[in-house]
């Protein structure tokens, strides 16, 4: 393993800052596929079609990178149906109070061990399991700065508000560029999925 990798440079940048459309248009999906969320099952569906688009935008630019499957796109998916369902379900949907923290605590705990698993698959090295705390920690800090720093109503809505997604996109990002640079080179990377 190689821990003095070149660091990713402004393509890496440019692609994980293009990757913020992502969480408007998964937004936009959801409240198109289930309209205002108001039980774990729509929960789902939104979850589910939110964390699709997430995934698809997050992998067009990760897979430059990285030799990641299109399994980024399910995992994501997957993994914000259940922390999405499982929060409305234990906490309902009241964006008051620390309600709307908490499941976005669970929200993204789903997404980030999802991505995790593929992750520490591709990468290989003891510092992945970082991504997953810090999808966790960021999915929680995105509804925070859209919600109650900057005051947008979030009354139904799968994701966080375009301010809450930026300040995700740039700690996510940050996190990446770390995990990168402690990634195997890109042969051994590729014999290792092979």
């Amino acid at each position: 393993m190689m821990d003095n990798q070149q660091s990713p440079g402004w393509r890496f940048w440019a692609g994980w800052g293009l990757a913020f459309v992502g969480l408007p248009l998964g937004g936009l999906a959801a409240s198109a596929l289930v309209g205002a969320i108001n039980s774990a099952d729509e929960g789902l569906l939104a979850g589910a079609a939110t964390g699709a688009v997430v995934g698809a935008a997050q992998w067009l630019a990760l897979s430059r990178r990285l030799p990641l499957s299109p399994w980024w796109i399910a995992a994501t998916s997957a993994g914000m149906a259940a922390g999405l369902a499982l929060g409305i379900q234990l906490l309902g949907t009241a964006m008051d109070g620390n309600a709307v923290l908490l499941r976005g605590l669970l929200t993204g705990a789903g997404i980030g061990l999802a991505q995790t698993v593929l992750l520490h698959r591709t990468i290989g090295n003891a510092t992945t399991p970082l991504w997953g705390a810090v999808v966790t920690v960021g999915w929680a800090l995105g509804w925070l700065i859209s919600g109650r720093v900057v005051g947008v109503d979030l009354t139904n809505w799968a994701v966080f508000g375009s301010t809450g997604a930026w300040a995700f996109q740039l700690l996510t990002g940050l996190t990446l560029a770390y995990l990168l640079r402690r990634a195997p080179a890109p042969a051994h990377r590729l014999a290792s999925i092979v």
